[in-house]
């Protein structure tokens, strides 16, 4: 295929799922992602993205009350863990059954969650039974649509990436960039915000346990995935996970002066990230 077939084909894609995601949220009546509401709850230049992986539980006190004194974004299941972050960005799916999970899951800690700013994507993949949750959570959630930057390709990431920063997208329009996982997305919007650090918590991707399995209480919960490590980490048709990572950091952060960092070094982004914890 042409180059020039490639990008035909993946702006009609863009602006299909694009589309599909404005008459979701329509349909349904949820209010739109808007990048400033979430710059008005900014307090800190420093972003904590909180992932699910089991090194969650290696943070001590003195490490938790350093998240706390900044700014903080959990995802997916991270409303799993007792600490209530300032943001927070989850999807539905990939099963009916998970999903269910999910929904009750929230529903139980609704009350914590009632001042934080949900931030709901991939709404063209799977929905949640809206009608199964507490109507404050659901007066709480923003329909998040995106820009799916190529991933079979570096070459195709890059170019995308390049054009989308020099027209300004993630931060003069409500579409964020996003590329494979929700760790990206993250970035994505923590970099559009303007903070000046970003660390991956919990982000380890060596192993696929998650901080709930240490939990008696939670763990019966089981894990979305089979194999030895997270399967975004393994090259198959798309692009691994840190070379996805290293190419927003090198196209996009270091030239904006944002410093990224992994949480701790038993991350498998590690040393390509340095650790901020020890």
């Amino acid at each position: 295929m042409s180059d020039f077939r490639y990008w035909l084909r993946w702006v009609r894609n863009e602006r299909r799922r694009l589309a599909k995601v404005a008459r979701y949220r329509r349909a349904t009546g949820l209010r739109p992602f808007r990048l400033s509401e979430l710059r008005n709850k900014r307090r800190s230049d420093t972003l904590f993205v909180l992932g699910s992986g089991a090194s969650i539980n290696r943070l001590d006190d003195a490490d938790w009350d350093t998240i706390a004194r900044h700014d903080s974004i959990g995802l997916n299941f991270w409303m799993l863990h007792r600490f209530v972050p300032d943001f927070y960005m989850f999807e539905a799916g990939p099963t009916g059954e998970r999903t269910r999970d999910f929904e009750r899951f929230l529903s139980e800690r609704a009350d914590r969650y009632r001042d934080v700013p949900l931030i709901y994507k991939d709404t063209d993949r799977h929905q949640l039974n809206l009608a199964a949750l507490p109507d404050q959570i659901v007066a709480n959630m923003r329909v998040l649509n995106k820009i799916n930057l190529p991933i079979d390709e570096e070459r195709f990431l890059r170019r995308a990436l390049t054009w989308a920063l020099r027209l300004r997208v993630p931060r003069i329009t409500d579409l964020q960039l996003f590329a494979r996982v929700s760790i990206v997305q993250a970035i994505s919007i923590g970099a559009a915000m303007g903070y000046k650090e970003i660390i991956l918590a919990g982000v380890d991707l060596n192993n696929i346990r998650y901080f709930w399995q240490d939990d008696p209480e939670l763990s019966w919960f089981g894990v979305a995935q089979s194999g030895t490590v997270h399967k975004t980490m393994v090259k198959d048709q798309f692009l691994p996970v840190d070379r996805i990572i290293d190419t927003v950091e090198n196209v996009w952060l270091k030239p904006a002066g944002i410093r990224l960092y992994c949480g701790h070094a038993t991350s498998a982004l590690h040393p390509q990230l340095p650790a901020y914890f020890t």
